[in-house]
């Protein structure tokens, strides 16, 4: 690659934050965005680049340009690789390869006042969406006022601190966030990777916003929609399925340029905002095809050599057949480090609409029981190859505020005890089979429901085992496989025995970020009908609810005290600074109680991810994991200094 920087000086933006942009004379660019640029179709890069593109530091060297990246998918709009970071990647603020500290993104800058209610962030004079236009405050108040806080048009930015209560312009690239109370976790909140939410081109969507075009209703009618925001919805959605609806501009490395129902096509934006450090701007490489497949072919077009980058759907079931075809396939399997706190837990469902089941599932003796029955140590072994830890349900290691035992509470494998227990709370009859009965002496069934080939449980082996250690303990247990879609109905329904699910919150950074969310938030999925309740509370007591809004009265069931008094906890930490004493103190309060309470009962956790390359392909990372390890992820994974060889 021609470099053709005079000179490139690194400065740090704000003491704050430490990020890096670039004052150079002249860039470099793509070749076939240069020849674009002769032929007069684009302005030449240097006015393309911001006034201080961010700067990317190469994960081993500068790269070179050019080449299409082959990727898999289950699906056009799935998670999956690489794919993510073209269509959301990006946001206002990152996290630095530490996983804690924040740097500058779209923002070069921000502060955080000393009482922690104002926010400012300080966005990049010059940088623009991929069709040219300004990216600027206004985008911001667009997607806040117009869409987010209007309540005619259905649009939730999500990970949104409750105590944000205005946005103020200050110029085109100053934005001031103010919030009622201290919330020192919304600067964090920014490098979600749902950040791309807090901003929309209103330069280009306004045209279907009834607030800026009186013939809004009229041209949504035209495009086959009842009304003009269920119109401007679509063409907001990153995931709109035909030609018009991904012609939103974007600020990702790459832009959608097609769409049918096997492929993807991206290709580069040629007013992408970073360059490299030699002042190369970025991508390397020209376009990533992404080819929609099934679960069984995924793993046969891995194994073969068919994918230039995978890890999304692959699985450590699969690790010894990776590594047998490494050499034939051409690319290199590695280890991403295990981030979740429970690859699988089961979150047993005290708000069962069964009245027998709902009252033993209360009873934190059963829950006991049930943890003490699981061997967890087979089923790394046999499920595994042992490359997971046998764990409880809680957050990581690496946490500032963590507890050893948290992760031992009630995980031994002990199965004697766990019958004892089962006798000790009254199942001590027995049917003809030798299964126990419920208290009130009838039969008694807990089946287990799942999603199979999802990425959560690889195989049935998982599940036939949790059945055989409960079996053990003498409980009658079923288990019902069923589609994606009747599995989530039913959880909402609350019609669930116990939730297999994955803590993928359990890093520090992230948990901080949404907050204990499979504890004592959205995610909750072993009480819904308690959390409905706490969140309709809150919003009445926030103001932005009334209890005629709940037809008098509120939805769910009311908690017992002592969640909460947790939840208490866990919204007094959201206006903690990270790492202050009060919020160690009050994490701890946290997973203490959820510790004995054991509503989650983990079983291994920490598994790695495999991780797949080929061998041609420069700068894969080493030292932080790539794609969705986490909340924040794919911005660890820098695919735009990814290169062919």
């Amino acid at each position: 690659m021609i470099r053709k920087l005079v000179v490139a000086l690194l400065i740090g933006v704000l003491c704050l934050l430490g990020a890096t942009s670039a004052l150079a004379v002249t860039y470099d660019e793509a070749p076939m965005l240069r020849t674009m640029v002769a032929a007069g179709e684009l302005p030449p890069v240097e006015e393309r680049l911001p006034e201080e593109p961010a700067v990317m530091e190469p994960a081993k060297e500068i790269g070179q340009y050019g080449g299409t990246l082959r990727v898999l998918a289950l699906d056009v709009w799935a998670w999956n690789d690489m794919g993510e970071v073209a269509t959301r990647g990006e946001t206002l603020l990152r996290v630095a390869e530490d996983g804690v500290t924040l740097e500058g993104d779209l923002a070069k800058g921000y502060k955080l006042s000393d009482d922690g209610k104002t926010f400012t962030l300080y966005l990049r004079e010059g940088a623009k969406w991929s069709d040219g236009a300004p990216f600027t405050v206004d985008d911001l108040l667009f997607a806040f006022y117009d869409m987010h806080w209007n309540p005619q048009v259905p649009y939730t930015i999500g990970f949104l601190t409750s105590a944000l209560t205005e946005v103020k312009k200050i110029d085109d690239y100053t934005v001031r966030f103010e919030m009622s109370s201290p919330c020192p976790v919304m600067a964090y909140q920014l490098v979600m990777s749902g950040g791309h939410k807090y901003f929309k081109p209103k330069h280009y969507l306004k045209r279907w916003h009834i607030d800026y075009n009186p013939e809004a209703e009229e041209l949504a009618k035209e495009e086959g929609y009842e009304n003009w925001w269920k119109c401007l919805m679509y063409h907001a959605s990153y995931s709109a399925f035909d030609e018009s609806g991904i012609n939103m501009p974007t600020l990702q490395p790459w832009i959608v340029e097609t769409i049918t129902t096997t492929n993807k096509l991206h290709v580069r934006n040629p007013y992408y905002w970073k360059v490299d450090t030699a002042g190369n701007q970025l991508p390397y490489i020209d376009k990533i095809m992404q080819t929609v497949v099934g679960i069984e072919v995924y793993q046969m077009k891995v194994i073969s050599g068919e994918a230039d980058v995978a890890y999304f759907q692959t699985s450590v079931e699969n690790y010894p057949l990776y590594k047998e075809n490494e050499e034939a396939g051409g690319y290199t399997v590695g280890l991403i480090p295990g981030v979740y706190g429970a690859n699988i837990f089961f979150a047993v469902n005290v708000n069962n609409p069964n009245p027998v089941k709902r009252d033993l599932y209360r009873d934190v003796r059963f829950r006991r029981a049930l943890s003490l029955a699981i061997n967890r140590e087979e089923l790394n072994e046999v499920c595994y190859f042992g490359l997971g830890t046998p764990r409880q349900a809680t957050v990581l290691p690496s946490c500032s505020y963590y507890k050893k035992e948290w992760g031992e509470a009630y995980a031994q494998y002990e199965p004697d005890t766990a019958n004892r227990i089962l006798d000790e709370i009254g199942l001590t009859e027995r049917d003809q089979e030798g299964f126990r009965l419920g208290p009130d002496g009838k039969p008694f069934l807990l089946t287990l429901e799942y999603v199979p080939g999802s990425e959560l449980i690889f195989s049935s082996a998982f599940i036939e085992l949790t059945k055989e250690y409960w079996q053990k303990a003498g409980l009658k247990v079923g288990i019902k496989p069923m589609d994606g879609s009747l599995f989530w109905e039913r959880v909402d329904a609350q019609e669930i025995d116990v939730i297999p699910w994955a803590l993928d919150t359990s890093l520090e950074l992230t948990n901080y970020m949404v907050g204990p969310c499979y504890w004592t938030g959205g995610d909750n999925y072993y009480a819904g009908a308690w959390q409905k309740w706490l969140d309709a509370k809150e919003a009445i007591e926030r103001g932005t609810s009334t209890l005629s809004d709940y037809e008098g009265k509120l939805p769910g069931e009311e908690p017992p005290e002592e969640i909460k008094q947790v939840y208490k906890w866990a919204k007094m930490r959201e206006q903690t600074r990270l790492g202050s004493k009060e919020y160690v103190d009050l994490s701890q309060k946290i997973f203490d109680f959820f510790a004995e309470e054991v509503y989650m009962i983990g079983t291994v956790g920490m598994l790695p991810r495999v991780f797949i390359a080929n061998k041609n392909i420069g700068n894969i990372p080493e030292n932080y994991p790539p794609g969705k390890a986490t909340y924040v992820g794919e911005l660890n994974y820098y695919g735009q200094q990814l290169f062919f060889r």
